[in-house]
């Protein structure tokens, strides 16, 4: 029985009325429930909630979701924010979005050859510069550009709209530009500034059927090709980070008033990677394009770290996101082609020193005529097929160690090396008259030297290369006449006392080809029209050595770099001197290494100093041709080291380095490391017992504080001892990975 509660003795009457409706519900659990009834009226909407601002989060996502065109020629677009949550994002201020608007005319659509464009409809008129110093341009320019004073609606749900002040229909200054709905469209929009991460994005469709797929498209680059080596391209203050967004403004009718060269992205990209090898370059003209604020941007003395015929880094017609990357080949262009060849006159014939050698050229109706896919001089041919045959050419010429022999009191040293050329021994580079033989002939010389190449010899006692630039002239190796040359030094390994040292032996070989058909060619061969001689560097063959003379496969392992993150850029394989690997690099650049100038040439400090720009400590001037520009943000450790190889204490190769080759010192190893970049000094020049620590110091002070931090901090200067200086600093203790002051946080992009 249900209990009752009682209330100063009487039922409660709550519960009396639960337990007799209880009761009455029981009683009719058997019946019909019945029809249901008609609903009731709607009830009045209620006033909204308090709408809760967003908040900036470090990564946010958008995409449009819609674009139409209205009878009137008025554009709207519909896209949506969210924060790295996926919640919608609905703080957006109306400064800090720009947008662009471009339709895309077929190939054709202007004349017979003349390639598929992007044409914005909204342009400006760019004034000459008035002074002088800011550019040789005295013509106003039209140029592409985007808008930000349409009508922007935020729905406050992280969804919003944009009405153009540009209408489509009547886009005619400074531009006329007819609309053709029939036509490839594209919007686009950037966000970036105040606090937000920049933001681009694209959106192609056809305003006819509003179609986005299978439509005319010219996705010629993939971005993660470009950030290859740049890391994130970011342009123009950093607000622009996509390609598809770039084009809409770089059409080929934008031009920079402050120079008069165009901005048309084929053109304008092609020659900044090209840069200092640029034939106009070369011939004593810059190339500079002029921005915000008259800010100028010279790329004369740009190189690009690989070769430049090497197209398919940036247009790879293998993945499915470039369709259309293939165009590099199947539609070559008088501006294509003139961007990187930029002296050839194409109105003129091969009759006039600059002409075009396939005749005078009006327009691009006839390229493809000879620059065709199968044609006898197809772009292809001429630039990547180039690169095949020296790819191919870099295994023919073969020269592998197979033997050694130390005399451990003495470190005389003979290394038998087998050598062959397609396969067949090579019996002499010269003949007793000591001229070339058909062999030497086609031997290349190395590029700082004059010798047919040379056997590299280092050993490793577990701490690191002993040696550096120990070489031996192939030139004084005794042949057999067989394909053995013995190469023998006398007291070279001197010091190597047990079994457990390893002797790393290494060929370096150039060899002269004929770049228009692959063959082997004499390397003092004149040009003709069926003959271009080019050196190659030959693959290395690597053989390391017990020091019982045994072979082993425990080769040197102290590299503190990635090989593969280096191709990432240098997709070609190759640095300088013509060194392809990491550890051919290090047979001379270590710890041992140092120039006359007071520079250590190890390579941890090397490269570093190298690639932030710093070329003046470089040990062999700079020259056309080679790199000392950095693609990417200096502070992105990551670009060439993978896993931990950038923390410290030094992972991989610790050792207190040499500097000043005349007058030894020797330099801690992680300060070397941080000096690379943050000292701007010749270290082998820094005395802390000396004031300012140079005699006369040019050392800017910031600088001279840097050195008192790392001083106090265990670093080592100036020593002439190599045993005080082989030290681990304190610097992990503040700079180790995951530390407060971690170098992955300072130097965090």
């Amino acid at each position: 029985m249900l209990p009752l509660m009682r209330n100063k003795g009487l039922i409660h009457w709550r519960w009396l009325v639960f337990f007799l409706a209880s009761s009455l519900l029981v009683g009719c659990g058997d019946g019909d429930t019945g029809p249901t009834g008609p609903a009731g009226p709607v009830g009045e909407t209620g006033p909204a909630g308090p709408s809760i601002p967003s908040t900036i989060t470090a990564t946010m996502s958008a995409e449009f979701t819609n674009a139409t065109v209205a009878q009137d020629g008025a554009l709207t677009v519909s896209f949506n924010i969210a924060d790295d949550r996926g919640f919608g994002f609905n703080a957006l201020p109306n400064d800090r979005i720009r947008f662009t608007v471009a339709k895309l005319i077929p190939a054709g659509a202007k004349g017979l050859g003349e390639p598929s464009q992007w044409q914005s409809y909204i342009n400006r008129t760019e004034l000459p510069p008035q002074d002088p110093a800011n550019g040789p341009g005295t013509e106003s320019a039209i140029q592409a550009t985007s808008e930000r004073d349409g009508v922007l609606t935020n729905n406050g749900d992280g969804t919003y709209s944009y009405t153009y002040k540009t209408n489509l229909k009547n886009a005619t200054d400074p531009l006329a530009v007819a609309y053709d709905e029939q036509l490839t469209h594209r919007v686009a929009f950037q966000i970036s500034g105040g606090g937000f991460p920049t933001l681009n994005k694209t959106f192609d469709w056809q305003p006819s059927t509003g179609k986005t797929t299978d439509i005319a498209s010219r996705y010629m680059v993939e971005q993660g090709s470009c950030n290859n080596c740049h890391g994130e391209l970011a342009l123009h203050g950093g607000g622009r980070v996509d390609t598809d967004y770039c084009v809409t403004c770089h059409n080929p009718g934008s031009t920079d008033a402050n120079s008069g060269n165009t901005v048309d992205f084929k053109v304008m990209v092609h020659k900044i990677h090209r840069g200092v090898n640029l034939p106009s370059v070369k011939q004593g003209q810059e190339y500079a394009i002029w921005g915000y604020r008259d800010s100028k941007h010279d790329y004369s003395g740009t190189p690009l770290p690989m070769d430049i015929r090497n197209c398919t880094a940036c247009h790879d017609e293998t993945i499915s996101t470039t369709p259309d990357a293939a165009n590099w080949m199947d539609v070559p262009t008088m501006e294509a082609c003139g961007s990187c060849h930029d002296k050839i006159d194409f109105a003129l014939g091969a009759e006039s020193e600059n002409g075009h050698a396939g005749g005078a050229m009006a327009d691009n109706s006839e390229c493809a005529v000879c620059h065709g896919q199968g044609r006898f001089a197809s772009t292809r041919d001429k630039h990547v097929g180039v690169l095949e045959k020296i790819d191919l050419a870099r295994t023919r010429l073969v020269a592998k160690p197979n033997n050694i022999s130390i005399d451990q009191a003495s470190g005389d040293v003979v290394v038998s090396v087998l050598m062959t050329l397609d396969g067949t021994p090579v019996a002499a580079l010269r003949d007793g008259n000591d001229v070339d033989t058909d062999v030497g002939a086609v031997l290349g010389k190395y590029k700082y030297g004059t010798d047919n190449g040379s056997l590299v010899i280092n050993w490793d006692n577990g701490s690191g290369y002993q040696l550096n630039h120990q070489e031996i002239d192939f030139n004084d190796c005794i042949a057999d006449g067989n394909g053995l040359f013995n190469c023998s030094a006398a007291g070279l390994l001197a010091g190597i006392t047990d079994a457990d040292t390893v002797t790393t032996t290494t060929v370096d070989l150039f060899l002269c080809i004929n770049e228009k058909n692959g063959e082997t060619a004499r390397c003092d061969a004149n040009e003709t029209q069926s003959t271009r001689v080019t050196q190659v560097d030959v693959t290395p063959s690597f053989t390391y050595f017990k020091g019982d003379n045994s072979v082993t496969s425990d080769g040197y392992d102290k590299i503190g770099a990635s090989q593969e993150s280096c191709q990432q850029c240098h997709q070609d394989n190759k640095y300088h001197h013509g060194a392809t690997t990491l550890v051919q690099c290090k047979t001379c650049h270590n710890a041992t290494r140092a120039s006359s100038r007071g520079r250590p040439g190890d390579l941890k400090h090397h490269v570093h100093r190298f690639h932030a720009g710093l070329d003046d400590d470089a040990l062999i001037p700079v020259e056309a041709g080679d790199s000392d520009h950095f693609p990417s943000n200096i502070r992105d450790c990551k670009a060439c080291h993978s896993g931990n190889q950038h923390d410290i204490p030094l992972q991989s190769n610790p050792r207190a380095s040499i500097a000043n080759r005349d007058d030894p010192v020797f330099i801690s190893g992680t300060a070397l490391v941080c000096a690379a970049c943050h000292v701007d000094a010749p270290l082998g020049a820094i005395d802390p017992q000396k004031p300012q620590y140079m005699d006369n110091s040019q050392i800017p002070a910031k600088h001279q504080a840097i050195i008192d931090h790392m001083i106090q901090n265990g670093a080592v200067f100036g020593s002439k001892d190599f045993a005080s200086a082989n030290k681990v600093e304190s610097c992990s203790v503040c700079h180790a990975i995951g530390s407060e002051s971690g170098i992955d946080s300072v130097h965090k992009l």
